[in-house]
């Protein structure tokens, strides 16, 4: 029986004992898991990083964007279709493919990202941003490499830098389906 002289000293190191941190990348991928808007890194593994002027030209040359951030308290319903709690914009004509961009993906994500891209040429040019400061975008570069893209770009400027340098902005819905199927 523990005595009652030591139950505050016990409190007192429980209370003052840090708790383990939630690690913010994944241990075998190297991918962010946790704080998704933070500083990021210059380059991304599997793609180039790109500023304002070369989104604007790969986007005239007919680049595909891919915009990956995410849809908080978004539903998917059973036929692909998504119901999103709040509106999204993006950069015009680039495509949304929401949730893409976590450090771990739900199987149902992993499934809709293949099948976004399925019908694409592997050398397609792809532009990924999210918003500035967003490891969603980093981390979907990897896996969009993983799927045997070899000519991706990462904007890390995002949407904030667009917006910043006065460019206008579109509504955008979640897309389904392949997105490349009648660019084949």
């Amino acid at each position: 029986m523990i005595s009652h002289i030591y139950i505050p000293a016990l409190i007192y190191l429980l209370a003052a004992t840090p708790l383990a941190a939630d690690p913010l990348h994944d241990e075998v991928s190297g991918l962010r898991i946790s704080s998704y808007r933070a500083p990021v890194p210059e380059t991304v593994p599997g793609g180039r990083t790109i500023d304002l002027g070369e989104l604007v030209a790969l986007r005239d040359e007919g680049a595909m964007l891919i915009d990956v951030m995410g849809a908080p308290g978004h539903q998917i319903r059973k036929d692909g279709g998504w119901v999103i709690a709040t509106p999204h914009r993006t950069i015009p004509g680039a495509i949304w493919l929401p949730e893409t961009g976590h450090g771990r993906l739900k199987a149902k994500i992993e499934d809709y990202l293949d099948i976004a891209l399925a019908d694409c040429p592997k050398t397609r040019a792809i532009v990924v941003f999210c918003r500035s400061d967003c490891w969603m975008s980093w981390n979907a570069v990897q896996h969009i490499s993983k799927l045997e893209f070899t000519n991706i770009s990462w904007f890390p400027g995002g949407l904030d830098e667009w917006i910043d340098a006065q460019q206008s902005t579109e509504n955008a819905t979640p897309h389904t389906g392949s997105v490349c199927r009648s660019a084949k």
